[in-house]
Parts: C-alpha cells; structure tokens; sequence
C-alpha cells in the first residue's frame, strides 16, 4: 500500500472515528435517563431548538460555533468535543497499530467510550458493554479459529473471559465479606470477563494490576479534593479498568516485554 493511500485511510479512520463517537454523545445522555437515540433529533437541551446538520459537524461544528449554542448562545459541555476527539484518536491509533483489523477493535472501541462515560456519571455499566462484550470477544476469536483452524484463538478467549470473571468475582465475594457491604459492582466483574474475552489471561492480570494502580491515585486525588472543595468525587471502578485495558492493547506487549527483560 502506497504511503499517500496508508495516509488517507489514517484520516478517513479519524473522521470516522469522530462521527462515531458523536452519536455515542447522544447515546451517553439518552440511555441512562430511558430516552430513545433516534427520537427526537438532536437538538439544545436549554431552549430545545433543533441543531441543524452543519451544526453538527463534529469536532468543527462545536469550534465554530466556540462551544455554544447557534440559537440561545447557551454554553456547550466541552466534554462533547473531548469525547468526539477521543473517538477520533482512537481509532485512528488502532489503524495506525492493527491495519486492516483495525475495525475490531473500533467496535470495542465504540463500547469502551459508552461505558466510561455512563459508569463516571452514573455508576452503571450498561449490560450491552459488559455482557456484550464479553460475546464480541468471543465472537471474533471463534471467526478467527475458523478461519485458520485450530482452537487457540478461542481457547484464549475462553480462559481469558473465565479468569477475568472467577478472578474478580472471587475479589468480589471476598471484599463484601471482609466490608460488610458490596465492594464492587457486578458489572466491574462483567467488565473484565469482557477484557479477557477479547484479549485473553494475560490482559486480564495486566488491567488488574494497572486499574487498581491507578484506582488508588484517583481515590487519594478525590480524598484531597473533597478536602479543598467538599466535594465527594468519587470515580468508579469500571473507567480504571478501561483506561488500562487500552493502554495494554496500544502498549502492553512493549511494557511485558521490557518487564521480563529485567530479569535477563
């Protein structure tokens, strides 16, 4: 493949990334609060004017208009931006790193971004992520064991989705006996069946390590924001487990492998 062409799908997988994950914006605020995704169309939540189509470009739409509404001039939550720039990156990193597989992992991708969304505002991770993934997972190792033949890309799967649910699920019971109180939610424990079906045991171990890495940082960050603010910004557990499963996906062979050259 030519270097102009490679280029081209390299921004097209961008673009697509971005429009994406627009439509993930509308599912982001919808579905939580029982609202349809299609109906009505888009359109301000302050003065409820229909937002036209070339107001809703996204990426540019939202800087042209500097983040406010075209009718009533109310502000626009920047987060709508972050997360149609986020879809964008995204997948365009998965072409950069996957090539032609690259829309697999859009897929999960896609997922991944509703369920850190509505787990940070509402900590509830939608089934369709959780469970749905874990399926997706599945799902693509069985094509890929059919394809080639043989069965170790879905016996990969299969062990990965059964250590990420027996693990955190064993982590689970244990903490709510040792808490008097549920310790985590059962869509945590969904969560990394997911990862484990769609990248195997190793991930699983790799995101456990790093969320509950990163879960301490965030949970001494929100300690001391509550101290300054008194504020309760309690994050759940599901977006740590997201943010790690990506850095494994983009990172975690590199970081293993100079992990284990250590011992060398």
């Amino acid at each position: 493949m030519s270097s102009s062409l490679n280029n081209l799908i390299a921004l097209w997988s961008f673009c697509f990334g971005a429009v994406i994950a627009s439509f993930l914006n509308v599912v982001i605020w919808r579905l939580p609060r029982g609202e349809s995704i299609v109906r009505p169309p888009s359109h301000c939540p302050k003065c409820n004017e229909p937002i036209r189509w070339y107001q809703n470009l996204p990426i540019l739409s939202y800087l042209a208009l500097r983040g406010r509404c075209a009718h009533c001039r109310a502000p626009i939550s920047p987060r709508y931006l972050i997360i149609e720039v986020a879809g964008g990156l995204l997948f365009w990193a998965a072409y950069i790193e996957f090539g032609l597989l690259a829309p697999l992992y859009w897929v999960w991708f896609a997922l991944a971004i509703v369920g850190f969304m509505i787990d940070f505002d509402h900590k509830l991770l939608p089934d369709f992520v959780t469970i749905g993934g874990i399926f997706y997972g599945l799902l693509v190792a069985l094509g890929f064991s059919l394809k080639y033949g043989g069965y170790g890309t879905i016996l990969y799967s299969v062990v990965g989705a059964a250590l990420g649910l027996g693990l955190f699920g064993l982590i689970r019971f244990l903490g709510s006996r040792a808490f008097k109180r549920e310790a985590m939610g059962m869509g945590d424990v969904l969560l990394m069946g997911a990862v484990g079906a769609i990248s195997g045991p190793v991930a699983v171990l790799f995101v456990l390590m790093f969320s509950s890495l990163a879960g301490s940082f965030g949970g001494l960050a929100a300690m001391a924001a509550m101290r300054k603010w008194g504020r309760n910004f309690e994050i759940p557990y599901g977006p740590y487990i997201l943010v790690a499963h990506l850095i494994y996906i983009f990172f975690g062979g590199a970081m293993i492998g100079w992990y284990l050259g250590l011992f060398k």
